[in-house]
């Protein structure tokens, strides 16, 4: 029965594709998984034309990926109107608000739209400083309207406290924290910070240092009739965390990837996973 309506899924991925969204601000809710920069040699534009027809809604990019005209042409070529689109993207840290400020509207351009849902300071600065500086600068795009919500990425524990003893009124807090994360990679501590301060924590590269060939993930995966790397990515979004993917130009994958609601880890198979 389980194999029969997973491969339902599969054949029906536009109407069926998770569309289960995360609150992460005010009025701000982001999809639970989003498309990031392809692992293969895809281009972004026809990584996202696919992934946008399948039904995905969620588009992970940043100024250091080179790609911003990419995702603006995949969008277009879609059909897919610009506000249904959640789309995030990421800043170099700057030691200057101004910096920050005019980063954001160059990445807005590059991008061939007005605004964007999540913007993030990609890594952290050499200095504390520096971290309040650029994040002054996301701010000021938040009041100008440039984006919906601002957040981080890379954040360590001490880079967060830094940013919240700002005691800021505008955002008090980021709404996400982007990082590694995976089955085989996740920082717990930083996790559990995040989770205690209302922070989202966003997996990227959701399959690094996953052997997928294991026997117990396998095993999993068997039992639920679905394939090793949907357990992988379902770890992640029952640790309440959202997650970006990289399908790439594989529609198998992309749609593997938009069907995570087909199936729920056991109590006793997340603590197996918990301990890979």
């Amino acid at each position: 029965m389980m194999a029969a309506l997973y491969l339902l899924l599969l054949l029906l991925p536009t109407a069926f594709a998770s569309r289960r969204m995360v609150p992460i601000a005010p009025g701000v809710d982001m999809p639970e998984v989003s498309l990031g920069h392809p692992d293969d040699k895809t281009g972004m534009a026809e990584s996202l034309e696919l992934w946008l027809n399948l039904g995905g809604r969620g588009i992970d990019t940043a100024w250091i990926y080179y790609n911003q005209k990419q995702v603006a042409e995949g969008l277009a070529k879609s059909g897919v109107p610009r506000e249904e689109v959640f789309i995030t993207t990421k800043i170099p840290c700057y030691p200057s608000a101004d910096k920050a400020l005019q980063m954001v509207k160059r990445d807005l351009d590059q991008l061939n739209t007005t605004y964007v849902d999540l913007m993030l300071i990609h890594f952290p600065c050499k200095t504390e400083e520096g971290n309040v500086a650029s994040w002054r600068g996301l701010q000021e795009a938040y009041k100008q309207n440039l984006t919906r919500s601002i957040g981080v990425s890379n954040f360590k524990i001490n880079d967060l406290k830094a940013i919240m003893a700002l005691n800021d009124t505008i955002v008090p807090k980021p709404a996400v924290n982007q990082c590694s994360m995976s089955v085989g990679n996740h920082d717990d501590e930083t996790i559990t910070f995040c989770k205690q301060n209302n922070i989202t924590y966003e997996a990227y590269s959701p399959l690094r240092d996953v052997n997928l060939t294991d026997s117990t993930l396998g095993a999993i995966a068997n039992s639920h009739s679905v394939e090793p790397a949907q357990v992988a990515l379902k770890w992640i979004l029952q640790k309440n965390c959202v997650l970006a993917t990289s399908p790439g130009g594989n529609e198998k994958f992309a749609k593997e990837d938009l069907v995570l609601d087909s199936f729920t880890l056991t109590d006793e198979e997340m603590n197996t996973l918990d301990n890979l």
